[in-house]
C-alpha cells in the first residue's frame, strides 16, 4: 500500500510539472503566432492564437513524453503480486515492448491521444486565456483571483467532458501494447467496435470522476499565471 501511494504521489508531482512545461511552450507557440502582438491583424491573433498554440503546446509535449504516458497506463492496469505481473517497472516495460514491437509498441495508440491532446489541450488553454482576455477587457484591472480560478474550473470541466470519447478511445489503444492479439487494428476501428457492443455511454464511463479531478488541473492555470506576475514584477 506504502508503495502504491507513493508511486501515486510520485506521478501527480510529475503531472505537475508536466503542465508546468505545457505553459512554457504554449506561451512560446502563442508569440510565435501572434508575432510578438497580441493585437496583430492576422488569423492567428486573438482567440485562434491561444488555440492553435495550447493544441500544439500539448501535442508537442506528448511525443516527447509518451513512451512514459503508455508506460504509466500499462503499469496502472498490471496488478497483483509483484511475482505475478507481466511487467516490473518502467524500463522493463519499454524495454520488453520495444524488443517486441519496436518502436511502434512504444508508441500505440499515439494518433488517438494527438486527437484527444488537439481538442483538450486547445480548449484547455485557449479557453482559458480568450476568456481572461475578454472579461480583463470590461473590469480593469486584470480579473481578482477568485474569478480567474471560476473561469479556469469551467474551461477545465468542459474541455475534459467535451474530449473524454477521445480520452477513451486514447486508453484502450495505449491498453494493446504488448498484447498478442491486439483487440483493436486502428483508432477509427477501436471507435467503431466500442459503439457497436458497448454503446455511446461506454465512451464516458468515468466522466464524474474526471470532473472531480480537473480542480487540480484548474488550480494549476491560476497559479502559473500567479507565478508569471511575480517573476515579471521581481524582474526575473
Amino acid at each position: 500500500m506504502q508503495v502504491e501511494a507513493t508511486r501515486r504521489l510520485r506521478w501527480n508531482f510529475d503531472n505537475v510539472n508536466c503542465n508546468s512545461i505545457l505553459q512554457k511552450d504554449k506561451d512560446l507557440y502563442k508569440s510565435i503566432l501572434r508575432g510578438g502582438n497580441s493585437n496583430a491583424d492576422n488569423f492567428f491573433s486573438g482567440a485562434s492564437a491561444n488555440f492553435v498554440a495550447g493544441s500544439a503546446a500539448g501535442c508537442t509535449s506528448l511525443i516527447l513524453v509518451y513512451p512514459l504516458d503508455i508506460a504509466h497506463t500499462r503499469l496502472a492496469a498490471d496488478i497483483g503480486k509483484t511475482e505475478a505481473r507481466q511487467f516490473r517497472g518502467i524500463y522493463h516495460f519499454l524495454a520488453t515492448i520495444f524488443q517486441k514491437d519496436g518502436v511502434r509498441g512504444i508508441y500505440r495508440g499515439l494518433p488517438a491521444s494527438l486527437h484527444g491532446m488537439v481538442v483538450h489541450r486547445g480548449l484547455y488553454f485557449g479557453g482559458f486565456d480568450t476568456m481572461k482576455e475578454k472579461l480583463s477587457e470590461e473590469s480593469k484591472p486584470e480579473l481578482v483571483l477568485w474569478k480567474r480560478w471560476m473561469v479556469a474550473q469551467a474551461v477545465t470541466t468542459s474541455a475534459g467532458v467535451i474530449s473524454y470519447p477521445l480520452d477513451t478511445v486514447r486508453r484502450r489503444m495505449m491498453m494493446q501494447s504488448g498484447m498478442e492479439h491486439p483487440v483493436y487494428t486502428s483508432t477509427l476501428d477501436c471507435w467503431r467496435k466500442i459503439y457497436r457492443t458497448e454503446g455511446l455511454v461506454s465512451f464516458y464511463r468515468g466522466t464524474v470522476s474526471n470532473v472531480f479531478r480537473s480542480t487540480g488541473a484548474a488550480a494549476i492555470l491560476v497559479l502559473y499565471d500567479e507565478v508569471k506576475k511575480f517573476m515579471n514584477w521581481g524582474g526575473l
